[in-house]
């Protein structure tokens, strides 16, 4: 098996949850797994034919960026060293820009895998509250460029992430699979969605990338005092929040709109085992992990037209599709929903057979091994 470290922006929670030792554990069954990433603290993790580096993450963006760079000059080198690493796998074409550099720069033998999981353009603008937008989004189609051409091989999550790649280089080699979801998690858990209210759960950043404001003017367009919405997710953006909030009370819908912060996994089985359906009106994304999970509960999704939802999603028969950016095609299709709930219990129970049937644990593990004896 070959030496393979994986370099992530992504942040984990300490201690490990079983999902994402779970996650570690079948990659380490097809290589020689290292992974570097932020976390709520400091730690390293040696496991059998696993070791896992992580480094504290702060509130402050100015200082994660100078940690990000003492990380690409120093710390990544010497773990390339010291363990001799053979292939390296960056999360996204933007962070991983400066790590690029300085492998390309100083080990220039070892492959490169670049992963695109949603999009690397604008997702930092419409999450982030940013001085001037359109000069980061100017700055990341630069370093993705750089980093796209320089990797051996792209690794997309859908169609949508694949075809944002393709459209920077048309030559690069790309392979496609979904991100990782232990369906095992969420296919046997205890499913009662008979509520007083028909419960919508929206669940993922709340941020105008994911546009939950837009299920606020189709609950406002319907005027039916029997719908709820839960709010479940980070709140990273302070002025799109009181948007929200401001937009909810002026409605008049304080009463049927519930927030519920960021949760861990236990109680995100808890909502997805109740509600009646799940809505996702991204305008933007890769191919988000909470489809995959509320289908693998059977729950009815609801989900835009934007590029990559198709991958898994088709109207009528693996859950729901409405126009994206229209507050009228959302509208009309939660009374459907609601009127026709039967049908939508049935559309929910062929979403579980299908990913069940299609996408797995095992699926991912070897998909990475395929990559990892070809590169």
């Amino acid at each position: 098996m070959k030496n393979v470290l994986f370099i992530a922006p992504t942040t984990y929670k300490l201690p490990l949850d079983d999902n994402m030792q779970k996650k570690f554990e079948f990659l380490s069954q097809v290589c020689k797994l290292n992974v570097v990433a932020f976390a709520n603290e400091k730690k390293e993790i040696k496991l059998e034919n696993r070791d896992l580096y992580f480094y504290k993450k702060t509130s402050n963006r100015f200082i994660n960026y100078f940690k990000i760079i003492f990380l690409s000059l120093f710390s990544i080198s010497k773990i390339i060293k010291r363990k001799k690493i053979e292939v390296v796998s960056f999360q996204d074409p933007v962070s991983s820009f400066l790590s690029m550099f300085i492998i390309k720069m100083r080990h220039k033998n070892i492959k490169v895998i670049v992963e695109t999981h949603g999009d690397f353009i604008e997702t930092l603008g419409l999450e982030k509250n940013l001085i001037f937008p359109r000069i980061y989004r100017k700055l990341f189609i630069k370093l993705a460029s750089y980093t796209i051409k320089n990797a051996d091989i792209i690794r997309a999550v859908s169609s949508s992430t694949e075809a944002q790649v393709q459209k920077m280089n048309k030559t690069k080699k790309i392979v496609r699979f979904p991100a990782w979801v232990d369906f095992d998690d969420f296919k046997d858990i205890e499913i009662n969605r008979v509520n007083t209210t028909f419960q919508i759960l929206f669940i993922g950043s709340v941020t105008d990338r994911k546009k939950p404001h837009l299920i606020i003017e189709a609950m406002k367009l319907l005027k039916k005092e029997n719908i709820e919405l839960l709010i479940v997710g980070p709140m990273p953006n302070a002025k799109y929040l009181s948007f929200l909030k401001n937009l909810i009370s002026d409605h008049g819908l304080e009463a049927n709109v519930k927030f519920f912060g960021e949760v861990d996994r236990k109680e995100v089985k808890s909502f997805y085992s109740k509600i009646n359906l799940m809505i996702l009106p991204s305008v933007s994304e890769g191919l988000a992990r909470v489809i995959f999970e509320s289908q693998a509960t059977a729950c009815p999704v609801l989900v835009t037209d934007a590029p990559g939802m198709g991958d898994i999603v088709i109207d009528g028969q693996t859950g729901y599709v409405f126009e994206s950016n229209n507050v009228e095609s959302l509208a009309k299709k939660i009374q459907y929903i609601e009127e026709n709930y039967d049908e939508a219990m049935h559309v929910g129970r062929n979403a579980k057979d299908f990913i069940l049937n299609n996408y797995s644990a095992e699926n991912f593990k070897f998909s990475f091994k395929k990559i990892f004896d070809t590169v």
